[in-house]
């Protein structure tokens, strides 16, 4: 058992961001080493005499072009003295050992001149050559040294050779040298990338660390995240965004335990009031044709209490995930709604006055516009009171209409406002305000899911105590272009 919680400890710990950022710190830093070992160390001797032949061929180029030019000499002496190197001009008047003109300039510090160096073979190659330009290996203190040879004219009519000797000094107590100082810079290098490793890695993953517990605490229902200053944005941002969706986790949570304490109290009173006038006309009124019928109303009213509940969570439910197929349509608006507002009529206490022009019709699903037209008007009843509540439908121009619903009942405060389209949110009431207000704080977030699948424009405007009026805006069709 402890040997498997070590061995999980060791996958968690190889796994876990600061010992990857450390891994990689170390791995690049050793790879920069060993890339400047390879180019400073191993490949010195070949960079060495890469340079050296350039300057030979580049010293061979700038004579030629100053071959017929009085600084001729000038240019010789310049480049043998700047690259310390040997430079030997002769004629082809006749063979090398009796030549009428040799001019030479040698700053190697060679024991042997330059002009025993050169050969008749030599000039022979170099006549023979497709390049115009031959490397010689010179037998010196160092098997590196070479001559180049080439010439100015053409190889059948040459105007004149140049040979130019350069020297290569030993490299191998160089590169040992080398070798061991930078043996003990890397050791060095490395152990302060290895702390500086550590350090960066800590102060990255530390914050992330804290993150990380902080939100393990959601889990046990802490919801108050606490947050400290990083010098990283991009930790700044992952704790802004954390804190709030902690907030937005703290409002649900609130939310929850409100539709719980709301929905228990919403199933218990109609089931107990069910079960009482049951028993009543069980008990007393059961040969009461009168009592009878009236318990028998209670016992309706409260079922559709629990029908209406049941189907409002139904409703929400399926909005939210997206199950609900529309059945668009251009229907009669007008009509429909003159016929949900007539199912109010009952209602002694609250009378509602309708606005509305005729024949406007809008394409959208008859029965779920329906359900957001008649939750508005519910809502809108139980919010006002005695008072009127005012329903409006008419023509804004544009090929657009409006539907709204007024009531002039306690209003909503501006702090609430943007949140009356929540699940499960009840605006508080006065206590001046006597009316029981029926509903689950459901209706509101159906209406807003029903609008938004419409794609059609709502909103609210209320002032506190002076009432409230929620709409919405849609595209109004032509009854014309109705399909036969």
């Amino acid at each position: 058992m402890i040997k498997t919680e070590t061995e999980d400890l060791n996958k968690f710990f190889l796994k876990s961001i600061r010992f990857k950022i450390w891994r990689s710190f170390f791995l690049f830093t050793v790879a920069i080493l060993t890339f400047l070992f390879i180019s400073q160390v191993v490949l010195m001797p070949a960079i060495y005499q890469f340079i050296k032949t350039q300057e030979c061929v580049s010293t061979a180029l700038e004579i030629k072009d100053a071959w017929n030019s009085p600084e001729l000499n000038s240019v010789i002496d310049d480049n043998a003295r700047n690259k310390q190197l040997g430079i030997l001009i002769h004629l082809p008047t006749s063979s090398i050992g009796g030549l009428p003109f040799t001019y030479s300039r040698d700053t190697t510090g060679s024991s042997v001149s330059i002009d025993r160096r050169v050969s008749d073979e030599m000039v022979e190659e170099l006549r023979n050559s497709k390049t115009g330009m031959v490397f010689f290996p010179v037998d010196d203190d160092t098997k590196e040294s070479f001559l180049l040879a080439t010439y100015v004219g053409t190889s059948q009519d040459p105007v004149g050779y140049i040979f130019i000797y350069a020297f290569l000094e030993p490299t191998g107590t160089t590169t040992q040298i080398l070798a061991n100082i930078f043996l003990m810079s890397s050791l060095v290098i490395i152990l302060v990338g290895l702390v500086f490793a550590v350090i960066i890695s800590s102060s990255i993953s530390k914050p992330i660390i804290n993150i990380s517990k902080s939100a393990y605490k959601l889990i046990t229902g802490e919801f108050d995240m606490t947050s400290s200053p990083h010098d990283y944005s991009e930790i700044v941002v992952l704790t802004d965004n954390l804190n709030k969706a902690s907030a937005e986790i703290s409002k649900t949570e609130k939310l929850r335990k409100d539709l719980l304490a709301n929905i228990s109290h919403d199933l218990r009173t109609p089931l107990t009031m069910i079960k009482a006038y049951a028993e009543m006309i069980r008990d007393l009124s059961g040969n009461n044709p009168e009592k009878r019928e009236k318990h028998l109303g209670v016992i309706i009213d409260e079922a559709d209490r629990l029908s209406l509940l049941v189907n409002d969570i139904l409703n929400l439910s399926k909005l939210q995930s997206g199950a609900i197929q529309l059945d668009l349509r251009k229907i009669d608006f007008s009509s429909q709604l003159k016929d949900i507002v007539s199912r109010f009529v009952m209602l002694d206490e609250t009378k509602i006055e309708l606005i509305c022009d005729e024949e406007i019709y809008i394409n959208a699903d008859s029965k779920q516009i329906g359900q957001a037209v008649y939750n508005l008007i519910i809502n809108a009843i139980n919010y006002s009171g005695v008072d009127t509540v005012t329903v409006k439908l008419y023509d804004i121009g544009n090929d657009n209409v409006r539907f709204e619903v007024s009531d002039k009942g306690v209003g909503i405060s501006a702090e609430q406002l943007p949140y009356i389209w929540d699940r499960y949110y009840k605006v508080n009431r006065s206590e001046n305000y006597k009316r029981t207000v029926k509903g689950t704080g459901l209706g509101l977030s159906i209406v807003k899911g029903v609008f938004e699948c419409h794609g059609f424009r709502y909103g609210v405007e209320s002032t506190e105590g002076a009432g409230t009026t929620f709409w919405f805006e849609c595209r109004r069709e032509r009854p014309d272009n109705e399909n036969a």
